[in-house]
């Protein structure tokens, strides 16, 4: 937190607007909460290792700067896991950050700080990363609106550099929809792309954003492939936005998930291709231990330059297959489940074997995502929807990851907490998901309540 440099740099802005009637950017006087990661020069960007406590960032992050340059005023820095590669949030540093909810779950992760600061309403932006749903995890656990862009829409250091065979990406986290797209109007409106090699010269289109007048075709689904079954809530979602959509006119048909098994094991050997070198090297310097249920790489994992580029092709052929199938089905969007589950307690993570295949597949393609929060009350785990898997109170687990999910939902201390769905809207389709996701919202208004 630096809330005095905050307040200095508030008093600046509006000098500024005193003196010259007019605003420093779209963003002025916005406060802007971001995550970790991001560097803001005088401060620490620890990542939760103990050993970059004081390594104080000599220069702003680009995405900070434009952010600055635009008006935004930044005050604060948030909770993140060790190494990132967790869907919670807890370190040796800061520890753990709770729901904003419920005090007896988690935040998500790993954007777990940003997503407890922005669902408290302490933060009307929030900046997270992902590389396979660190933003949309905890969008989904605080029932906020969080965007997952394609690489190079957003400015963010790790999404094109080398090291990564599947880069991360940086996204907003907000309480509604408009605060998002005006967000992201505003952002790019700073031009980051001639300040940052990697960034596309592409603004905010905002008659793509635009609710469309025809009616849309949409697919959907309510597993991936992987054997492991969303949680009841997870699932109703999916079922009550497709229903509303299809009720409003608009076309929904099953999308087919039969290689996205495949395509969460080429994420896998990207994301642990180096063995865990990275993460060893920094449990020495701080001396510290590597917290237990991190998706961390080991030795067996480890792949040398000639068998990372042989993956690096294998995705490659994996995205150009995709994105022909996504042209030909003439799809406006696809929605599914964010997760298997509604909420875990502290630390459950470790043991859990938990799957993030359902927001991974779409790093791995680089889709742009959004998570929206869908209301579904209280739902009924004994219902057999007749599609061959019979009711959550009698489902059989699959494998261990879908065993422990399917024993660790718990609805009397998840009832009343928010569930979203995600809104894939294609390759730098940031604008097509907000468009869509204003169209489900208009649909989700006309069901009987």
């Amino acid at each position: 937190m630096f809330f005095d440099e905050a307040l200095r740099t508030a008093q600046h802005l509006d000098d500024y607007m005193k003196q010259n009637g007019k605003t420093v950017g779209p963003l002025h006087g916005l406060p802007v909460s971001v995550k970790d990661g991001f560097d803001v020069v005088g401060h620490d960007s620890t990542l939760g290792w103990v050993g970059e406590i004081g390594k104080r960032a000599k220069s702003d992050a680009v995405l900070v700067d434009v952010l600055r340059s635009q008006g935004a005023l930044l005050y604060v820095k948030t909770n993140i896991p060790q190494s990132l590669m967790m869907s919670d949030s807890y370190n040796h540093i800061f520890e753990q950050s709770i729901n904003s909810f419920h005090n007896e779950l988690i935040s998500g992760g790993s954007s777990g700080g940003e997503g407890a600061l922005v669902g408290a309403r302490g933060s009307i932006v929030g900046i997270g990363t992902d590389i396979g749903g660190s933003i949309r995890i905890p969008a989904n656990m605080q029932g906020l609106y969080g965007l997952c862009p394609s690489t190079r829409r957003i400015p963010w250091v790790k999404s094109g550099s080398r090291e990564y065979i599947v880069p991360s990406v940086a996204g907003p986290m907000t309480n509604s929809l408009s605060t998002l797209e005006i967000f992201m109007d505003a952002m790019l409106a700073g031009e980051p792309w001639l300040f940052d090699p990697v960034t596309v010269p592409l603004p905010w289109r905002k008659d793509k954003a635009e609710k469309s007048i025809r009616p849309l075709r949409i697919g959907y689904y309510f597993e991936d492939g992987s054997d492991v079954r969303v949680q009841p809530p997870l699932e109703q979602a999916v079922r009550k936005a497709g229903s509303a959509l299809s009720q409003a006119g608009h076309e929904v048909s099953v999308w087919d998930t039969s290689e996205h098994k495949y395509a969460y094991e080429l994420w896998l050997r990207g994301v642990l291709a180096d063995g865990g070198t990275r993460c060893q090297n920094l449990c020495k310097a701080g001396n510290q231990p590597l917290i237990e249920g991190m998706l961390v790489g080991t030795e067996k994992d480890r792949l040398n330059v000639e068998e990372g580029e042989a993956l690096a092709k294998e995705i490659r052929e994996y995205q150009k297959k995709y994105l022909a199938r996504w042209h030909e089905s003439e799809l406006d969007a696809l929605i599914m489940p964010v997760q298997p589950y509604v909420g875990f307690r502290p630390k459950e993570w470790v043991k859990s074997s938990q799957y993030v295949g359902y927001t991974a597949h779409w790093n791995l393609v680089d889709f742009a995502v959004l998570s929206m929060p869908v209301d579904v009350g209280d739902v009924d785990v004994s219902e057999d929807f007749q599609d061959g898997r019979g009711s959550w109170k009698d489902h059989k687990p699959r494998n261990e990851s879908d065993r422990f999910n399917w024993e660790q939902y718990d609805p009397a201390l998840v009832r009343g907490m928010p569930v979203s769905i995600q809104i894939v809207g294609g390759k730098f389709g940031e604008e097509n998901a907000v468009a869509v996701a204003k169209a489900v919202d208009e649909a989700l208004k006309t069901l009987p309540t």
